[in-house]
């Protein structure tokens, strides 16, 4: 008779199930790794860790100069939309997907920023949200601001709901606008970001997906450092890539959609990463992305390990829920060019296997160590493992170099944090979320997918303040 995770015995399992991932994870990338060249030295007199060495440094050389490619491009290449639309401003909407028990506390600072938000045509703001029991207090506010702004703010209760997706799905059938903006609930989007979005938009683009930056970043360190990654993966990541791949994704929060095209496609539900899904299926059906880090919009950073652990678990497994879904389909489409294929191969295959093949320089070095009786008889000061070394190490300090000449100038000022970010992504945070992403790839074949909701609370600043002193929109703090 299977035991319930409700009791005690499964609520100890399911704490101990991520630590022994993660020693697995590590006997699959190390031991087996190093007893296997062991084995094979020791009964056959075959040596194979040479070749497996050079394989192991040219994915790590190869991803590094990616990384400083995107970083080149990502500065030199210009990204600003047209000076004008090819048409008119059209009636636009934005949909609000929100939780409503998680987003309780920076729901009504979210709905602020888009009342505020100008725009020279109609603006419908719908807040689509699912809650699992009746907020009167709450629901009540959101009713009365829907009453005195009714050509502006629509609150929906989607009453079956169970998820980001399905609130995404339901209110686009609401939608009013020729063009679409999706939002997180802790978003408050600058002010002419429905401007810019559809001077894209009009002249050929069917998604635009924007620039997050974080707005918390004075509460811990854990935000500090997250705020100085958003601006390596939104200011380089994504417009580097676009620019090497020739196409871009929508990210799930401050992305602009044409509403036919986000209607057609919709979200699927049982996708961790229903985003990254959308966005493959958008590519597929001969759609355009663009990356655009002007687009701005910003949002409150995870402030602790435990959350960004379950925050890059999930995207860890949803990209590669992704990339099995649609590998087959990505390289035998037609509406993709031959680059876009190759693009698509270093996303699905190489970004997946990369965080394994990284880890392999240590059992090759246990080998070697092994074979020459110690680590102290290796040759560290090798010319070529000097070199390629450097070079593998130096593309994260150059992506953050990067970002920071184009980062938002409220995370630029910040020099400490870009400092701080160096020292701990190299000492820690890089191979932090490389074990992540291996943990992902055996929570998948475990058929493990549930769904970590990121806590949302107020910035400190907001917290301590209790209000948001604009219009006299009071916030509440629970």
């Amino acid at each position: 008779m299977a035991r319930r995770s409700g009791t005690a015995y499964g609520r100890l399992m399911n704490k101990l199930r991520s630590p022994a991932q993660i020693i697995l994870t590590f006997l699959i990338g190390f031991a087996i790794p190093f007893l296997f060249y062991v084995f094979l030295d020791s009964t056959f007199d075959v040596d194979i860790a040479p070749y497996c060495y050079v394989f192991v440094v040219f994915m790590l050389v190869s991803t590094a100069l990616v990384v400083w490619v995107e970083c080149f491009l990502a500065i030199f290449i210009k990204n600003d939309p047209p000076e004008q639309p090819a048409t008119p401003y059209p009636p636009a909407s934005a949909i609000i997907a929100a939780y409503l028990p998680n987003e309780k506390d920076t729901i009504l600072e979210t709905i602020e920023a888009f009342l505020n938000i100008e725009y020279p045509a109609p603006l419908q703001v719908i807040l689509a949200y699912n809650t699992p029991k009746d907020m009167p207090e709450m629901e009540t506010i959101l009713a009365e601001m829907g009453q005195q702004r009714p050509d502006r703010f629509l609150p929906y209760r989607v009453v079956h709901s169970r998820s980001k997706a399905e609130n995404v799905n339901a209110a686009v059938k609401l939608v009013r606008g020729e063009f679409v903006g999706v939002f997180d609930a802790d978003h408050c989007p600058s002010h002419d970001s429905f401007m810019r979005a559809w001077k894209w938009l009009s002249n050929g683009y069917d998604i635009v997906q924007g620039h997050c930056i974080v707005r918390n970043g004075e509460d811990n360190l854990v935000a500090k450092l997250v705020a100085v990654e958003f601006e390596t993966i939104y200011g380089i990541g994504h417009p580097g890539s676009a620019a090497v791949h020739n196409f871009g994704f929508f990210g799930g929060s401050n992305g602009f959609w044409k509403s036919g095209l986000l209607a057609q496609i919709g979200m699927d539900a049982a996708m961790l990463t229903e985003d990254i899904d959308s966005s493959i299926r958008v590519l597929l059906a001969g759609g355009k992305i663009k990356s655009d880090p002007g687009l701005v919009s910003s949002e409150l950073a995870t402030t602790t390990l435990r959350q960004i652990w379950n925050q890059r678990l999930r995207w860890a497994q949803g990209w590669f829920q992704v990339s099995l879904r649609h590998f087959t389909a990505v390289m035998t489409s037609r509406n993709l060019s031959l680059w876009q294929k190759v693009g698509m191969f270093h996303l699905f295959v190489w970004r997946e296997v990369y965080p394994w093949v990284s880890l392999q320089i240590l059992p090759l070095l246990a080998f070697l160590a092994y074979k020459m009786d110690g680590f102290g008889s290796i040759n560290w000061l090798d010319s070529f493992y000097l070199a390629t070394t450097l070079f593998t190490f130096s593309c994260g300090p150059a992506q953050v170099v990067a970002a920071y000449f184009v980062s938002a100038k409220s995370i630029r000022k910040r020099t400490l944090w870009w400092w701080m970010y160096i020292v701990f992504s190299m000492m820690f945070y890089t191979e932090f979320k490389n074990v992540i992403a291996r943990v992902a790839h055996i929570k998948e074949f475990m058929r493990e997918k549930a769904w970590m909701v990121t806590p949302r609370l107020l910035s400190r600043r907001r917290r301590t303040s209790g209000k948001s002193g604009k219009k006299g929109v009071v916030v509440v703090v629970r």
